[in-house]
């Protein structure tokens, strides 16, 4: 055939062509390493490792399917659930935030969650709240016993014998610190000389393992009472000497003078008393173990104080704005922000008093849901705090203030709430002109000084409560208290320890005034821990 007719070859046919294309380039892109997302580099980043070359990847044969938890054996109660998934976070407000605002997402509903607390310190646990809940909080360590036995030699006693059962008696409970909450009768017997001795329940033993000198324990109520007359009988005299009788002090009150220090029951003083053992008061001794404050006592009375401060001053800033917002707010609203601010600060104590209007009228007044008012303008408001810290050696701080809410105070809530200022600062004067000359000044003394005074301005029929109470780990301290109204308190003031000073005067259906302040009594003079009012706060002054 000729060439001229020889047919010609036929171009590669574009569909093979592209195939071709395709798989030469996905063999490429097994071959090559993967292409990071482009990112910008991070020059302090470690260089990465050579890579070893990939081995042929084999097949692994399938994992068994893991069995559920609840397969093969019974199910676990109390297993912690597996953690739910964190919730998305919720939008950032507009504008700065209100630490002390009530959480949007909160309902009515209640939850109950259990907390576990644990402490390194040997120390006992209560249960206290700034909201009246339960809270486990340290109490301070026990006993120091060296420093009573100095005590009891300067007061002539032969001992001191702390009992408490069930909790009746907390001076006992916070000296001696048992752990756990035992609830059966016990006895720490602190001799003048020589080796403590604790009588405890048999059951209870652990307890109270961590205090100093040995340990006896009782079965019953007759092994109870033989423990103890063998803890309580003197050494024998010597030849030709009278046989001696003890005299221990307990925390007994003659005549029930200072109900504050009435702990032992009658039945137990009577039991004690049989034995042939004379009881004196403990007054002094808890005076100087107990409600002294030491120096890490008086850092977290200031720590305490800080936060009062500055909770104080946010419930009244806020009052203001919602006032001049227009917006509505109740007593009970406010003291829901303290509760927060307290808890948020990490502070704990009583429900903090707010009183508005009328109900300032009444000393002992608390809000409630069913008796809250609402605040409105040319009301008084008067604002009681008291907290401390969780801490071991936390010591209660408290501080009452008063506001007006409008511009300017009107005439006769100035007055009174000055006559109480003035009478607060003689209190305040009798003390430390008592210090300077190097003198003891008895709780009665100091109450009877702002008390005259107030009488002088034809009040003293309104002056219906105490000047002011010791401040210790309680509210209510185991010191003496400035008091010679509701009580007569002639202990004397310790130096090294606290109270509030804290007159006031009440009007029956129509307004009261008062002022509180913390004070501790040092080696040099009165300290006032807390700000000084001296006028009524407007709150709505320009």
């Amino acid at each position: 055939m000729s060439a001229a007719r020889r047919p010609a070859r036929r171009p590669a046919r574009p569909a093979r062509a592209l195939r071709r294309a395709l798989t030469i380039v996905g063999a490429l892109a097994v071959a090559a390493p993967a292409v990071a997302t482009a990112q910008p580099l991070d020059p302090y980043a470690d260089p990465a490792p050579a890579k070893k070359p990939a081995k042929k990847p084999t097949k692994k044969p399938a994992r068994p399917v893991k069995p559920a938890p609840d397969d093969g054996g019974p199910v676990d109660p109390y297993a912690d659930s597996p953690a739910p998934a964190p919730a998305p976070a919720p939008a950032a407000p507009d504008g700065p935030v209100d630490p002390y605002a009530a959480d949007p997402a909160a309902t009515t509903t209640t939850t109950t969650t259990t907390t576990t607390t644990t402490t390194t310190a040997t120390t006992a646990t209560t249960t206290t709240g700034s909201a009246g809940a339960a809270a486990a909080r340290p109490v301070r360590k026990s006993i120091d016993i060296a420093a009573v036995q100095g005590l009891l030699a300067v007061q002539s006693l032969d001992g001191w014998l702390l009992y408490d059962r069930a909790g009746l008696n907390p001076i006992a409970q916070g000296l001696v610190a048992p752990l756990g909450a035992p609830s059966r009768a016990w006895f720490y017997f602190i001799p003048e000389q020589g080796e403590p001795v604790a009588l405890v329940h048999q059951t209870e033993a652990a307890s109270f393992g961590h205090l100093e000198g040995k340990q006896v324990t009782y079965a019953g109520y007759d092994d109870l009472k033989k423990q103890l007359r063998a803890i309580l009988t003197p050494p024998k005299p010597a030849r030709g000497k009278a046989k001696k009788k003890l005299t221990v002090a307990m925390e007994y009150s003659p005549g029930a003078v200072v109900p504050s220090l009435s702990r032992v029951d009658a039945g137990t003083v009577e039991l004690v008393k049989g034995l042939g053992v004379a009881i004196k008061s403990s007054e002094g001794l808890v005076q100087f173990t107990k409600s002294v404050w030491g120096p890490a006592g008086r850092k977290q009375h200031y720590i305490a104080v800080h936060h009062l401060t500055e909770l104080r001053k946010d419930a009244l800033a806020w009052i203001a704005t919602q006032i001049t917002a227009g917006k509505p707010v109740t007593e009970l609203d406010v003291q829901a922000r303290l509760e927060r601010g307290m808890k948020m600060r990490g502070v704990e104590g009583p429900p903090p008093v707010v009183a508005a209007g009328v109900h300032t009228a009444d000393p002992n007044y608390v809000p409630t849901a069913d008796r809250a008012a609402t605040i409105q303008q040319g009301d008084l408001v008067i604002l009681s705090l008291a907290a401390r810290t969780p801490d071991v050696d936390g010591i209660y701080a408290a501080a009452t203030w008063v506001a007006y809410v409008g511009d300017v105070v009107p005439t006769r809530y100035a007055s009174a709430f000055e006559v109480v200022a003035l009478a607060r600062d003689e209190a305040i004067a009798l003390i430390t002109d008592r210090i300077k000359r190097r003198r003891a000044v008895r709780g009665a003394e100091v109450d009877r000084a702002a008390r005259t005074f107030i009488d002088k301005a034809n009040l003293g029929d309104r002056f219906v409560h105490r000047t002011g109470h010791s401040l210790d780990s309680d509210l209510q301290g185991a010191a003496a208290d400035l008091d010679d109204y509701e009580v007569k308190d002639e202990r004397n003031l310790a130096v090294g320890s606290g109270f509030t000073i804290g007159p006031g005067v009440y009007f029956a259906g129509d307004y009261g005034v008062r002022t509180e302040i913390s004070a501790y009594l040092s080696a040099t003079g009165l300290e006032v821990t807390t700000a000084k009012q001296e006028q009524i706060e407007a709150l709505l002054a320009r």
